[in-house]
């Protein structure tokens, strides 16, 4: 049973929230409802023994994401709002999913599945609780990369990604399909919040997922010469500090 709150100010939308809920195959409990900024900060400074956020954006007297911000809490959320402007923002809090109103069924069910299995399918609510946030505090654990692309919003799945690179300041996101988008973060950032397990900075300006990993070679002054998928318009060059580490990595 996932206990949650609901946060937002329009009580038709809270009340249709609670229909899907009660319609969704994931048991939750709704053990409070908020509806304005000032009533969340308030809520949230009581340090709440709950899982989970169903959280508006816009509410009248503000922002839910500055009542957050402000908090610093570490309660998982679902954003459920009918604007994506704030999506960026979003993804910077302990950010599960960004549904947009009106919200779909399905969505709403993946979105609950992400959380359980986020938490390992735990079913005490305080463990539960607990261990969320120290999976997401302590561990490597971003999945999604929402961005703008042109007129777009596109949500990049971690699956979906091959590597990352730098070039001139800015950060790139390579696909498993070879599209290329501009990312917000360096790379030093992203090291911090990707897992180590499946992600290798081997040089400075660049972060390799393993299975992108085609072909690696012996290359001089003890670096590795990698072959990628998709390929990289450079040489792609494990440096000499970095190749022990690397061949740790790979599990050699």
């Amino acid at each position: 049973m996932i206990r949650l709150a609901i946060i937002e100010d329009e009580l038709p939308a809270a009340n249709r929230l609670k229909r899907l809920l009660g319609d969704c195959e994931i048991k939750t409990e709704v053990v409070a409802h908020c509806d304005s900024a000032a009533k969340t900060k308030a809520y949230l400074a009581s340090l709440p023994a709950i899982d989970l956020l169903l959280c508006d954006i816009r509410l009248g007297d503000g922002l839910s994401i500055e009542a957050l911000l402000e908090s610093q809490t570490t309660i998982p959320v679902i954003f459920t709002t009918a604007y994506d402007e704030f999506a960026l923002e979003a993804f910077k809090l302990y950010s599960i999913d960004y549904l947009l109103k009106p919200i779909d069924p399905e969505d709403l069910h993946l979105a609950l599945q992400k959380f359980v299995n986020f938490t390992g399918q735990r079913t005490d609510s305080t463990t539960q609780h607990e261990g969320v946030h120290s999976l997401l505090k302590a561990s490597n654990t971003k999945t999604n990369f929402t961005l703008r692309h042109g007129n777009q919003l596109v949500v990049i799945p971690n699956t979906d990604i091959a590597y990352f690179y730098s070039e001139e300041g800015c950060t790139f996101i390579i696909t498993r399909m070879g599209k290329r988008y501009l990312w917000d973060a360096t790379l030093d950032q992203l090291q911090k919040e990707l897992p180590t397990q499946e992600y290798f900075r081997i040089n400075r300006g660049m972060l390799v997922k393993h299975n992108a990993i085609l072909k690696i070679e012996q290359y001089p002054n003890g670096r590795y010469l990698l072959t990628l998928q998709p390929d990289h318009k450079t040489e792609t060059i494990v440096a000499r500090e970095r190749a022990r580490e690397f061949r740790e990595w790979l599990g050699g």
